[in-house]
């Protein structure tokens, strides 16, 4: 029969197996990417221009541009249905301006974009979503590619295609350097910014839109929108979450290459006051989860307690062997 000292050591010993399996399969059973959780607190990323150009389309029955401070909001928000690795994706863009409280004055501009989302990369899926843009009308169909909602987890010094919301496609957005932001906790942040730079090209040859063609006064012919200028990404790369976003654009109305008319000149720079709670938020979800320290520590104590083990069970035996062959002995 095993006494008590010995069974201890053998179920210490299965332990002890346990532990290192356990440190051996760590990394393939947890992923050490960071997923974005799909309640984020910090949603809104708001854009500033206190000196933007407004054009006349963009307010009916009023004749030439004027200058006043217009802002851009994205709210983003990931939902269901969902599952480990992808969600639901809810991106909504207002440009409104910011010196009248009319409502119907102040808006400019408003759509509503859904798709689905890879939650580690980023990266719309499916490649399709819908558009909601004209009140009362239904959504319509949207392709969907690139990066929008965020950059992928471990966010690399390359090259990755970042969704335009006015051309609604992707365009090449490339590393350009590495700065450091200040969080909320006094803890100095790397991130990488990332800087697209878009030719004047055709809304109207993207899709259908109210206000992507208008008619020439003096010529009577069609003058077309054409979207161009730059925009840098900020991204925390850890997480991959955008913390900050600048861009100078043009949205004016061409013929022949000549400018007829400006709808919007916007130069914006995010808030503040959002950049940083951006920062805090992606200082969470960027937080190491450490997988090979962990895996150092459960094959380390699985060896020991092995080891441990395998000296009382051997000790033991070798005490009893001892004992016995001296009563042996002792008899003879």
């Amino acid at each position: 029969m095993l006494s008590r000292t010995r069974i201890l050591a053998l179920l210490a010993l299965m332990v002890g197996v346990a532990l290192v399996i356990a440190g051996i399969l760590l990394p393939k059973l947890v992923s050490s990417e960071h997923v974005v959780p799909l309640e984020l607190k910090a949603t809104t990323l708001r854009l500033q221009d206190p000196q933007a150009t407004v054009g006349p389309n963009y307010r009916a029955g009023e004749e030439g541009d004027i200058t006043a401070p217009v802002a851009r909001q994205f709210n983003i928000s990931l939902g269901e249905p969902a599952t480990e690795d992808q969600a639901s994706a809810r991106v909504g863009v207002s440009t409104y301006r910011e010196d009248t409280e009319d409502d119907l004055k102040s808006l400019l501009d408003a759509q509503v974009f859904s798709f689905r989302v890879d939650r580690i990369s980023g990266q719309a899926v499916d490649g399709a979503g819908k558009v909601a843009d004209t009140p009362v009308v239904p959504s319509s169909e949207v392709a969907m590619e690139g990066y929008w909602a965020k950059l992928p987890a471990t966010a690399e010094r390359t090259t990755y295609d970042y969704f335009d919301v006015t051309l609604r496609t992707a365009l090449p957005a490339e590393f350009n350097r590495e700065e450091t932001r200040t969080a909320s906790d006094g803890t100095d942040m790397p991130v990488y910014v990332y800087r697209q730079e878009i030719e004047p090209r055709s809304v109207r040859e993207q899709y259908q839109g109210i206000r992507n063609e208008i008619t020439d006064p003096e010529s009577g012919e069609t003058a077309q929108l054409m979207h161009g200028g730059w925009r840098e990404i900020t991204v925390e790369p850890k997480s991959g979450l955008i913390v900050g976003v600048e861009e100078d654009i043009r949205d004016t109305y061409q013929l022949d290459g000549k400018e007829i008319q400006t709808l919007l000149a916007f130069h914006g720079r995010t808030y503040a006051e959002d950049e940083l709670q951006m920062l805090q938020q992606a200082q969470s979800v960027g937080t190491d989860k450490n997988i090979s320290t962990w895996r150092t520590i459960l094959l380390a104590a699985g060896a020991l307690v092995i080891v441990i083990s395998l000296v009382l069970v051997f000790r033991r035996s070798n005490s009893r062997g001892a004992k016995n062959a001296r009563r042996g002995e002792a008899e003879n």
